[in-house]
């Protein structure tokens, strides 16, 4: 008897660095884009998501994203496919 696990579910969240009070907290992936705006939970501080942003925490929320949005297609890209190969 084999046991099938269930397909890992991508994450809905990334970590996201207060530019003021340093604090991480948690961010859902489609309310982070350009231009987007969020509140700090610690300390109120707005933060503004740009691409050319030269803070890290946004930057790396950025690259998350990114990384999580491709994973995605990618899986959707080959469920598609029907698994085969030329």
């Amino acid at each position: 008897m084999t046991m099938q696990l269930a397909p890992t579910k991508p994450p809905d969240k990334v970590r996201v660095l207060c530019t003021k009070c340093r604090v991480p907290f948690r961010e859902k992936i489609r309310n982070i884009r350009e231009g987007a705006q969020v509140q700090c939970p610690n300390c109120n501080k707005l933060i503004t998501f740009s691409s050319d942003s030269a803070d890290l925490g946004v930057q790396r929320a950025f690259t998350e994203v990114r990384r999580i949005k491709n994973g995605m297609m990618l899986s959707i890209h080959r469920a598609g496919d029907g698994g085969t190969q030329s």
